[in-house]
């Protein structure tokens, strides 16, 4: 059977709210099967569903509201992730006003974006 992950390189705490993971995005991944076969990405609501899965884990505490994600704020795709690449992942947990941030970026250029955002829970 296919992962359906990608491999945790580091994952590190930079505040309680925050947290950065880099994440080995390998080519075997069972999300690039067919998406698409010339030119394989991942799929936009892989990313979603993995920043949401990693956020429940890092602080299960705010499970209550974090596995009501549902909605979304300011989201944008900006490049694709291929297989084989590196790619950093942030995590930022607004308690307070219920928003989960996300941010993926190449873990080798800072500047290569590619994707970004804020989840919010279902009303």
């Amino acid at each position: 059977m296919q992962s359906r992950k990608p491999n945790i390189i580091s994952a590190q705490a930079l505040a309680p709210n925050e947290w950065q993971l880099v994440l080995d995005i390998q080519p075997t991944l069972f999300w690039f099967q067919g998406h698409f076969p010339e030119a394989p990405i991942l799929p936009g609501v892989v990313q979603l569903t993995w920043a949401r899965e990693q956020a429940l884990s890092l602080w299960p505490e705010s499970r209550n509201w974090l596995s009501r994600l549902a909605g979304m704020e300011a989201v944008k795709f900006q490049q694709v992730i291929r297989p084989g690449d590196t790619v950093r992942l942030t995590l930022t947990l607004d308690e307070a006003r219920k928003r989960l941030g996300f941010s993926y970026v190449c873990a080798q250029n800072n500047a290569k974006k590619f994707a970004s955002g804020r989840m919010v829970p279902a009303q």
